[in-house]
């Protein structure tokens, strides 16, 4: 029988050092990688390897069950990817907000559940459950159990993005928070791992890459800086003038105000975000080159819709915006990184 690391799920193998499933002996539990990752924080290798989404999608439709939809709340919108259109048609669904913990302890979960609602109407994927989870998967997961036993699922397929939070809650539910390998960086999960469980089987599978994101244009040691890791702690500015915002080698924000308006900030609290007059960003560019995009689009936001609104980049964070506004410009290499919607918060 071959042996397969139950952290990444890779085969292991015992005569090639640089090759993924490396191990000193086919007895060992994890590989080499795995165990660097668990033992020792030794998180460079995540540097060399991804897992193909449509190697991912063909795995999982040669699988029979309930896919096990992970989305991190912070990040809601990326997780709802097209592929699932694509590739997951006529299944059944149960979608687990994580994370929920990092979000203020005054958004209702109402709010959040009747968001994603609005963005499943146009999805023909039929959802029969939704839930949330903590960071680490220790607040919710008894509600989510109880779904499973009512819904008497025997298959679970835990898919979704890279670092949404798969691992930790497949772990969270076999009630070993050890078993699978997981970190704050994303591709830990290179194979499909099979579990055994006190109510049937679950299948942890490689996070799905995020084509066109922004951490793309970022270093590897960026991640720890950029993405969202722990509770937001929300900044506050008043408008009561032309400003602009520069999220560093991201983008730039550019608001004009018309009367009593007002910005929220909800990114990482490491995320480099700078602020100065509208009227002197051409200045401040020449003085910061380094801060830019490699490549700038321009987009002019004219959403109308709501007093409150959302104006996302997806995988960063989001600026809330409270008032009228003559201009809300955003310049960026990913332009079609950035959304607005409703305020979430």
């Amino acid at each position: 029988m071959t042996n397969k690391c139950v952290g990444c799920g890779v085969e292991l193998q015992i005569n090639h050092p640089e090759e993924l499933g490396y191990t000193n002996s086919l007895d060992s539990t994890y590989c080499k990688r795995c165990y660097r990752i668990k033992h020792y924080g030794d998180h460079a290798s995540l540097k060399k390897h991804s897992v193909s989404s449509d190697k991912v999608f063909e795995a999982v439709n040669q699988i029979e069950g309930t896919i096990l939809l992970v989305i991190d709340v912070t990040d809601i919108d990326s997780g709802l990817f097209t592929g699932i259109q694509r590739h997951l048609t006529n299944r059944d669904f149960i979608i687990v907000l994580t994370k929920w913990d990092l979000l203020p302890k005054t958004v209702s979960k109402q709010k959040v559940e009747s968001y994603l609602l609005s963005k499943l109407r146009d999805m023909p994927i039929n959802v029969i459950g939704i839930a949330m989870s903590s960071k680490h998967g220790k607040e919710g997961i008894n509600q989510l159990i109880q779904q499973i036993k009512r819904l008497k699922i025997k298959q679970l397929i835990a898919v979704g993005y890279a670092n949404m939070g798969k691992s930790t809650l497949v772990n969270a539910l076999i009630g070993k928070q050890d078993q699978l390998t997981i970190s704050p960086y994303p591709h830990t999960t290179l194979e499909i791992n099979q579990i055994e469980w006190s109510y049937g089987i679950i299948y942890d599978t490689p996070g799905i890459k995020i084509e066109n994101s922004f951490f793309d244009t970022l270093t590897f040691e960026d991640y720890d800086t950029y993405s969202i890791q722990s509770s937001f702690k929300p900044k506050t500015y008043q408008l009561d003038s032309p400003q602009s915002f520069i999220i560093d080698r991201v983008g730039i924000v550019n608001i004009v105000p018309k009367g009593d308006a007002s910005i929220t900030l909800y990114f990482s609290q490491n995320c480099p975000i700078h602020r100065t007059k509208y009227s002197n960003i051409e200045q401040y560019c020449e003085k910061h080159p380094e801060t830019l995009p490699k490549v700038i689009k321009t987009k002019r936001i004219n959403d109308n819709r709501y007093e409150k609104f959302d104006l996302v980049f997806k995988q960063l964070g989001w600026f809330c915006l409270h008032g009228d506004f003559e201009l809300v410009e955003v310049k960026t290499s990913l332009i079609d990184q950035v959304i607005t919607r409703k305020a979430l918060i």
